[in-house]
């Protein structure tokens, strides 16, 4: 028997338990707001095997703001991994893509953009379990990205990707739609997640019994997370009954920006696109991480941070010049890693091979800047606009080239036959670890970014030199009243 955790509204708490239990759901706990639910963590309140179907905006106030969602959600999924997380949202967020990217970048697909349902639509809710292919018409199409180097694929399927709608508006809602077996006479998921009737949830409902699925995992938190748990609570702002809702203010942690980088033949130097991105943000302060799977190069820097010493089994990551690595012997999650303290998280991803897990090509399409590496030299310009072809405008517009040596004449080319795309030339390097100040300038401009004024390390070392100067200050005027001996 499947479970269910609320969060929302009392009055909204009342019904839907009524009707969930009529259905045959247990009802494992209850909150009225989003940070009780947080707060409820460390008692074990929580069971993570739940499904939780919460109002985005729960005690939040109006109108609820999507870096405060975002806020909440982060610290939500750092706790509750594998947890199926059921939003109802404002339909008015159902326009920020940015904001839906970040959600699903964080394995929360069960988003409903609605303000008014019924108990039908609850138990539909559930029933219809929602992927990333759900938001293909929002966030783009990725399934058949590059279908045609593949090797597999067909070439009626190359062209058919070629001849998409030239128009950058996201295709038809109807082709993207889930595949499913649907009976005679029952409702598409489409027709439930539409259709907004104007009262407020029932107390029961006479739908049919939903198709309950296998139990979730328990998780019983560690020693580790149990410090976790407790650093949270000291984030969470306390909430004052005196205070409207709309004044109360989340942890100002941001969410990492996401940089997904891959080659378009797969046989680009995509690692020192990575390494010299990461290596000027950090050299402009900020604090990135690069996560690659089974990556050589990884590896050869690890030696020489560990310079040949037993090899470290508890670390995932470790930190050269300024860049923070994931180790190539460990696996990570990006729903993880959005919970982290990094500025910005480079994914060096290869979309033409299997990936255990979420999918290459669906981590690169889904992180908010996809940067393609591609080859600029003259006479490989014919592949690499075949290549090219394969993506519609609208992926074309949201991606970002870089040219490996590249030539000024490739790029008027490219310009004059994609003017949508963003096409840039690599800057010259020795080394992408240690890159010149016009390479650094360039990471600036492509990711528009700044550079940050202070950095800890500076402002750590400027506090302990103003205090060793105070004391030997102190030091030198003590000694002048001290009276010369006779």
């Amino acid at each position: 028997m499947k479970s269910v955790h609320l969060v929302c509204s009392p009055e909204l708490i009342m019904l839907l338990s009524r009707s969930l239990e009529h259905e045959g759901y247990v009802i494992s706990g209850k909150h009225s707001t989003l940070h009780s639910f947080i707060s409820g963590f460390s008692s074990k309140e929580v069971d993570p095997s739940s499904i939780v179907i919460m109002e985005g905006g729960a005690g939040l106030g109006t109108p609820v703001k999507a870096a405060d969602i975002i806020s909440f959600m982060t610290l939500i999924r750092k706790y509750l991994k594998h947890t199926r997380l059921i939003v109802q949202l404002d339909p008015v967020l159902q326009t920020d893509i940015e904001f839906i990217r970040t959600l699903v970048n964080m394995n929360i697909h069960d988003l409903q953009f609605t303000t008014e349902f019924q108990g039908d639509d609850l138990l539909n809710w559930i029933k219809e379990k929602k992927t990333t292919r759900d938001y293909y018409h929002i966030l783009g199409k990725k399934k058949g990205l590059f279908a045609s180097f593949k090797g597999s694929s067909s070439r009626a399927a190359s062209d058919a990707a070629v001849e998409e709608a030239p128009s950058a508006p996201p295709r038809p809602v109807e082709s993207l739609t889930r595949p499913q077996p649907v009976a005679a006479g029952s409702r598409t998921v489409a027709d439930a997640a539409n259709r907004r009737p104007s009262v407020a949830p029932r107390s029961s409902a006479g739908s049919t019994p939903p198709r309950l699925g296998p139990p979730a995992r328990k998780e019983t938190p560690s020693l580790a997370e149990a410090e976790t748990l407790e650093s949270l609570e000291q984030s969470i702002p306390v909430e004052e009954e005196s205070m409207p809702a709309a004044s109360t203010r989340i942890l100002g942690s941001n969410v990492p920006l996401v940089i997904g980088v891959c080659g378009v033949g797969g046989e680009e130097d995509v690692g020192a696109a990575a390494f010299l991105l990461a290596a000027g943000l950090a050299e402009l302060g900020w604090k990135p991480l690069v996560c690659g799977d089974d990556r050589p190069e990884i590896s050869s820097l690890e030696q020489i941070v560990f310079k040949g010493e037993k090899e470290d089994s508890v670390s995932t990551m470790f930190e050269y010049e300024g860049v923070t690595f994931y180790r190539r012997g460990y696996s990570w999650d990006i729903s993880e890693l959005l919970a982290s303290e990094f500025t910005h998280i480079i994914l060096w991803v290869d979309i033409h091979r299997e990936r255990k897990g979420t999918s290459g090509l669906e981590l690169w399409w889904n992180s908010q800047i996809p940067i393609l590496i591609g080859n600029g030299a003259m006479w490989k310009y014919e592949l690499l606009k075949e290549k090219l072809n394969t993506l519609n405008p609208y992926e074309r517009k949201r991606c970002r080239l870089l040219l490996e040596n590249g030539h000024q004449e490739v790029l008027q080319m490219l310009k004059k036959d994609f003017a949508e795309i963003q096409t840039t030339l690599m800057p010259a390097h020795q080394d992408p670890l240690y890159p010149d100040k016009a390479a650094v300038e360039w990471v600036m401009k492509l990711l528009t970014v700044q550079k940050k004024l202070f950095r800890k390390q500076t402002l750590l070392w400027g506090i302990v030199g103003m205090v060793l100067f105070v004391t030997l200050l102190l030091i030198g005027i003590g000694f002048s009243f001290v009276p010369e001996s006779r």
